[in-house]
C-alpha cells in the first residue's frame, strides 16, 4: 500500500494494516478492531464474541467503573465469566505496587484482559497483558491521551518515569458518548498531546540527521495531517460535538498507531513529553498531586520546545563555534542539577544517562563539527517544522487549556532546573540534548524562563 492511499484512510480501516513503505520498513497494525462512535458500547459482547464463555478481567478505577465499567460488565454477565479489580485510590500511580497487585488479582484462567480507562489503565493492562501473553481490549473513556494504540507503557518504577515495551490492544472501543462526558480538562490534555506532535516530529529529523536514527516520511505526513484535524477543531473542544471529538480522538488513535509502524514512540514523543515526565516525577517524588493529566503539561512543553526551537534558530553558529562554550561539560554540575530537581530518583536517572554524556573534548568537538557540516537543515527544521510558540499557545487558548508552567504551580528557579534536567530522562537526542552540545543549554533556560517568567 502506498503513502498516499495511507493517508485516506480512516482510523477503523487501519485495523490490521500491514505494507511495504518506502522507508523499507513493512508497517503492521495488529489490532484487529478500531471502533469509534456514539453509542457502540453496546457492540462490546458481539467484539468479544469469541471469547464467550471464557474468563475476562476487567480492570477499572472508581471513576472510570461509574462511568463505564459497570456497563461494560453488565453486558457481559451472561455471556461471559466476568472477574473485576476495581481500583480505589483518588490518585491512581502505575507504578510496582499498582502493577503488583493486578498480578495478585488476576485469576489463572483469564483468557482477555479489559481495560475501562485512559492513559493509567491503559498502560497497566497493556504492560499485563505483554507480560502475561493475554491479549487485552480497551475502552476509552477520555479523549486524553494518545496511548489507546501504542506498543509502550509509560510506569513509575523506583521513582522514575520508564517507557517499556508492551503491546498493541486486540481492539479499541471509543464511544463518544462517554467520551464526550469526559472533564473538560481532560479533553484539553488529548489536544496538548496531539499538539506535541510538532516538537516530537522536528527532535526525529533531528536524530535523524546528526545521529543516523531511521526516519518514515510517510508516517510524519499521517501524524502531521492528524495534527492539523485537531487544530482546526480546537476552539470548539468545549462544545464537545462530534466532528470536534472524533477528530481529537482520531488525531490519538492515529499517534499510537504510529509509535508501532515504526517501532518506537519516536513520531509521537519528544522534548515537549520529556518536561512532562520530568515535572510529573518531581510531583510524585515531593508527594504532591495535582488534577493535571499528562497531556495538559505536554501541551504547556510544546510551547516552551517551540520557545527553544526560535533560540536555535537564531543562533549565529559561527560565533558560537568561535566562543568555544561546546568543548568543556561540568560534570558535576550536571549531577547536582539532576539531584535537585529529581531528588530520590536522581541516581538512577544519572546512572543511566552517563554513559552517553559526551564529557571530554574530543568527543564534543567532533559533535560540534557535525552540527556545523549539517546547520542548513538544522534550521530548516526549525523554520519550516517547528510552528512559533504563540501559535501554538493561541490554540491551547483558543480550547481554554493551560499554557504556562505557572499554571502547573512551577516557580522561575523550579522551570529553569527542569528545562535544564528534562533531557536527561530518556537516552534521546533532541532541541534540548543539541543545545548543550552547543555548550548553549544554560543560554536558552535563562532565555525560555525570562519570556514564561517576566
Amino acid at each position: 500500500m502506498e503513502s498516499l492511499s495511507l493517508l485516506g484512510l480512516n482510523i477503523e480501516s487501519m485495523a490490521g494494516l500491514h505494507y511495504q513503505c518506502s522507508c523499507g520498513i513493512s508497517h503492521r497494525v495488529d489490532i484487529q478492531t478500531i471502533r469509534i462512535g456514539q453509542g457502540i458500547l453496546t457492540e462490546i459482547p458481539t467484539l468479544l464474541k469469541a471469547f464467550e464463555a471464557k474468563r475476562i478481567f476487567l480492570i477499572a478505577d472508581q471513576n472510570t467503573y461509574n462511568v463505564a465499567g459497570k456497563k461494560v460488565a453488565d453486558l457481559l454477565e451472561d455471556n461471559f465469566q466476568v472477574s473485576q479489580y476495581i481500583f480505589g485510590e483518588e490518585h491512581l500511580v502505575p507504578n510496582e505496587k499498582a502493577i503488583g497487585r493486578l498480578l495478585v488479582e488476576i485469576p489463572e484462567d483469564t483468557s482477555l484482559i479489559v481495560g475501562i480507562g485512559s492513559g493509567t489503565i491503559n498502560d497497566m493492562a497493556r504492560f499485563l497483558s505483554y507480560k502475561l501473553h493475554i491479549p487485552y481490549v480497551i475502552v476509552g473513556t477520555a479523549p486524553s491521551m494518545d496511548g489507546y494504540a501504542s506498543v509502550v507503557s509509560p510506569l513509575i518504577v523506583e521513582g522514575v518515569k520508564t517507557t517499556f515495551q508492551a503491546v498493541y490492544p486486540l481492539a479499541i472501543v471509543a464511544d463518544l458518548e462517554i467520551m464526550k462526558a469526559a472533564p473538560i480538562h481532560m479533553l484539553q490534555a488529548g489536544l496538548g498531546d496531539v499538539l506535541g506532535k510538532y516538537t516530537a516530529l522536528a527532535d526525529w529529523h533531528l536524530a535523524h540527521v546528526l545521529k543516523g536514527e531511521y526516519f518514515c516520511e510517510s508516517v510524519e505526513e499521517l501524524v502531521r495531517t492528524a495534527v492539523k484535524k485537531c487544530e482546526m477543531v480546537a476552539e470548539r473542544l468545549s462544545s464537545r460535538e462530534k466532528e470536534t471529538l472524533e477528530s481529537l480522538t482520531g488525531a490519538l488513535i492515529l499517534s499510537g498507531l504510529a509509535i508501532g509502524m515504526v517501532g518506537v514512540s519516536r513520531p509521537a514523543s519528544g522534548e515537549e513529553h520529556h518536561l512532562s515526565h520530568c515535572w510529573e516525577m518531581m510531583m510524585l517524588n515531593r508527594g504532591e498531586t495535582t488534577k493535571w493529566l499528562h497531556g495538559n503539561n505536554v501541551g504547556v512543553g510544546v510551547g516552551i520546545i517551540a520557545e527553544a526551537y526560535k533560540y536555535l534558530r537564531n543562533l549565529n553558529i559561527q560565533k558560537v563555534f568561535e566562543s568555544g562554550k561546546y568543548r568543556t561539560f561540568d560534570q558535576q554540575q550536571w549531577m547536582e542539577n539532576i539531584t535537585k530537581v529529581y531528588g530520590r530518583s536522581a541516581p538512577t536517572i544519572i546512572q543511566s544517562k552517563k554513559e552517553l554524556i559526551s564529557i571530554d573534548e574530543p568527543q564534543r568537538k567532533s559533535n560540534m563539527e557535525t552540527i556545523m557540516a549539517n546547520w542548513g537543515e538544522i534550521k530548516r527544521v526549525c523554520e519550516c517544522l517547528v510552528p512559533e510558540p504563540d501559535f501554538i499557545r493561541d490554540i491551547l487558548k483558543k480550547a481554554g487549556a493551560i499554557f504556562t508552567p505557572q499554571q502547573l504551580g512551577l516557580d522561575r528557579k523550579v522551570f529553569r532546573e527542569s528545562f535544564i534536567a528534562a533531557k536527561d530522562i530518556r537516552k534521546r537526542y533532541g532541541v534540548l540534548q543539541l543545545l548543550e552540545d552547543l555548550g548553549m543549554l544554560e543560554e536558552a533556560a535563562s532565555h525560555v524562563t525570562g519570556i514564561y517568567y517576566n
